[in-house]
């Protein structure tokens, strides 16, 4: 205790294993205001989540001063200053970081996921709970298991973004289309094709179905393809050629250099290793 702030907190230092290969804890805690302070916070190689239980306080973050109150999450890139003020609140928190969190963390924004945000569901209190308990055990498996509830909390990040206001209410519904493509893969798929079908601008169509699948349509119908494709490459004695163009690729050359970018090794080495 100090005389600004009541913390339970633990300093966690991961293995090597750990980060090397997995999102890993670095700081988890708890801490209550006792009056009023601010913290700053600059090139932090981290990324930090935390929860307003109680209170209210101020961030300044990214050249924008947010005033924090109850249920209140916020999620930032600890490389980018920061500073917050704490009137009297009582916040959760964890710092964490890993190879790909940065790439994690900016599909998230990508995907109009904010730096802060109201949730009055208990999800993310419990995660961070969960944490500080594993964190606080003698569980050999402690790393793995903290690995797993961080990314249990960066799902429930990713989902909040699949939703907002302005597409629940929207008249047609992107998971027909998708269906559709699910079932009609194989065939000439157009932008053009699918606005006639769903009545459907185009380019609405286009950025509305990457904020919610996180791919482009064309993307889409690819890997659809390919998934098929290798599915050929296992199971029946086919030519390359002929798999190509029961996949809905017409060039074997392209079907080649596309299968090569997507899973790393041509079709030939594919049928090979399986």
């Amino acid at each position: 205790m100090n005389n600004v702030v009541e913390s339970k907190r633990i300093q966690y230092t991961a293995s090597r294993f750990a980060k090397d290969s997995l999102l890993y804890l670095q700081e988890v805690g708890y801490s209550k205001a006792i009056k009023k302070h601010t913290s700053y916070r600059n090139y932090m190689d981290s990324f930090l989540f935390f929860v307003v239980i109680e209170g209210t306080g101020i961030l300044n973050y990214q050249n924008e001063i947010y005033h924090l109150k109850k249920n209140d999450c916020v999620f930032i890139n600890c490389q980018n200053e920061y500073s917050h003020t704490s009137d009297n609140w009582n916040i959760a928190w964890v710092h964490f970081n890993g190879n790909n969190i940065k790439n994690i963390f900016n599909k998230y924004l990508e995907r109009d996921g904010k730096y802060v945000f109201n949730s009055i569901n208990n999800i993310f209190i419990n995660s961070i709970n969960t944490i500080f308990n594993i964190a606080d055990s003698s569980d050999y498996l402690k790393d793995m298991n903290i690995y797993n509830e961080l990314v249990n909390l960066l799902n429930n990040l990713m989902v909040l973004t699949i939703y907002d206001d302005s597409t629940k209410n929207r008249k047609y519904d992107l998971d027909t289309i998708k269906q559709y493509l699910d079932s009609n893969y194989l065939e000439n798929i157009s932008l053009e094709k699918l606005s006639s079908l769903f009545f459907i601008n185009k380019f609405y169509l286009t950025r509305a179905f990457k904020e919610k699948y996180g791919t482009t349509i064309n993307n889409y119908i690819l890997e659809k393809r390919i998934t098929k494709s290798k599915e050929l490459l296992r199971f029946s004695d086919s030519s390359i050629e002929d798999i190509a163009i029961a996949c809905g690729i017409k060039d074997p050359n392209y079907f080649s250099r596309v299968f090569k970018k997507i899973e790393g090794i041509t079709p030939k080495e594919y049928k090979k290793i399986w």
